[in-house]
């Protein structure tokens, strides 16, 4: 427990030191984009692809682990519309944009970085495979809830967030990294060397940039809507990740290590992507309380993600699963 505390404490001491230096003036909201991009499109992406190098994939693709934690995804995000469109009583994008919300993790900047902390490398795989699928599948469900059926270009929109998937540096380079691995290509000593020292920044600068950001935006005053997502994206995301995995399980799923079912269930503990954001901004529905959702969760979080990596890495969990 202490050693959990220790890391999580670390981690988010980086998130406040970047909220700190932007409240004394050392940094501004450009700066916070300078950093994202970093981490995002340099930094993340060597990180990913020599960690899953590292660990081989052959064997390791189980569509049993993907479909579980594609149904929770779907369930929150059918959920979560439902509530904005007949309670919240949200009109046109502005639901679909609500159930993103609930549900698109922030894979990338906590997410990964999170779990290699924890696990170290063996936690690359299933990691890699959560985040392709779902973040694939969340962009198009978002895509095809944000017209209604008859209209046409619904499928327009659904193409359009395939192109958005295929220039994502996270999801490229975890596609990269799979493919390499499953025919055990060798990078040589240079390029290996090169990725690994770029990897080293790819953890404190995405933290840095998330510290800078929460500060940088305006919190809106839309606090029923903000407890609800909070609740869901960050309480019962993961007990429904928990009890499809538990409840729905069979033998090949009972013969994986106990850190892809941990993987799963940090992955779906986390706040609001920061990434959510500029999504809101395309389909101009829902943008400033997304701008909120994505700070209120990341500061709630701080509480809740130890609690769940407490919970996750205790022995009773371990037996508990496994039995």
């Amino acid at each position: 427990m202490i050693e959990i505390i220790g890391i999580t404490s670390s981690f988010f001491a980086i998130i406040a030191l970047g909220a700190f230096t932007k409240y004394v003036g050392l940094f501004d909201e450009k700066s916070s984009q300078i950093f994202s991009n970093f981490a995002f499109y340099v930094a993340l992406p060597p990180m990913i692809i020599t960690s899953i190098l590292a660990n081989p994939i052959k064997g390791l693709i189980h569509f049993d682990y993907i479909v579980r934690f594609e149904i929770a995804t779907l369930i929150i995000f059918i959920f979560s519309y439902t509530v904005s469109k007949f309670v919240f009583k949200f009109k046109g994008n502005e639901n679909s944009v609500f159930a993103l919300n609930s549900t698109y993790s922030n894979y990338g900047y906590i997410g990964i970085p999170l779990v290699i902390l924890l696990f170290g490398q063996k936690a690359i795989i299933p990691a890699s495979l959560i985040l392709v699928f779902d973040i694939a599948f969340v962009l198009a469900l978002t895509a095809i809830f944000s017209n209604n059926i008859k209209n046409t270009s619904a499928f327009s929109n659904f193409i359009l967030a395939l192109k958005s998937i295929s220039k994502n540096p996270v999801i490229i380079s975890c596609l990269l990294g799979l493919l390499l691995s499953f025919f055990e290509f060798d990078l040589g000593k240079i390029p290996e060397s090169i990725l690994n020292i770029l990897s080293g920044a790819a953890v404190p600068s995405a933290l840095f940039a998330i510290g800078i950001i929460i500060v940088s935006k305006n919190i809106e005053k839309a606090y029923l809507e903000l407890i609800f997502i909070s609740f869901v994206k960050l309480i019962i995301h993961p007990l429904l990740v928990i009890s499809l995995f538990f409840f729905w399980s069979t033998d090949e799923l009972k013969m994986l290590d106990i850190i892809w079912f941990q993987v799963a269930i940090i992955f779906s503990c986390l706040p609001v992507a920061a990434t959510v954001f500029p999504i809101s901004q395309y389909y101009r529905a829902y943008i400033l309380k997304t701008s909120s959702a994505i700070i209120i969760t990341t500061i709630v979080s701080i509480v809740t993600i130890p609690i769940v990596l407490i919970l996750v890495t205790n022995k009773i969990f371990y037996d508990f699963f496994i039995a």
